[in-house]
């Protein structure tokens, strides 16, 4: 037979478990939010000196890459113009 003492904290373990496993999910949420905005801190500092065309690739330990791609430097061009002139678009000629 239990004793009233046993049966009382069998039941305290039970509910405070349940409390216990919040908590540590809790924290475990958190620290895993803290760790992405220190990640985004540090790409966001890195942005800047990447120069342009180059690739920035961020691996996590859990198997997510993130590729940053810097778009390439504009190349400067002559405006081309027709050799003849074109009619502008949607206007009917008379």
């Amino acid at each position: 037979m239990i004793g009233i003492f046993e049966g009382i904290a069998g039941m305290t373990a039970r509910r405070c478990g349940g409390m216990w496993r919040f908590l540590a999910e809790r924290v475990h949420a958190r620290k895993a939010i803290e760790l992405e905005r220190a990640r985004n801190e540090a790409t966001m500092a890195i942005l800047p000196q990447l120069k342009p065309g180059t690739d920035f690739y961020e691996s996590e330990p859990g198997g997510r890459t993130r590729l940053i791609r810097m778009a390439p430097a504009p190349e400067h061009t002559a405006p081309v113009s027709p050799s003849t002139p074109e009619m502008p678009r949607g206007q009917i000629p008379s």
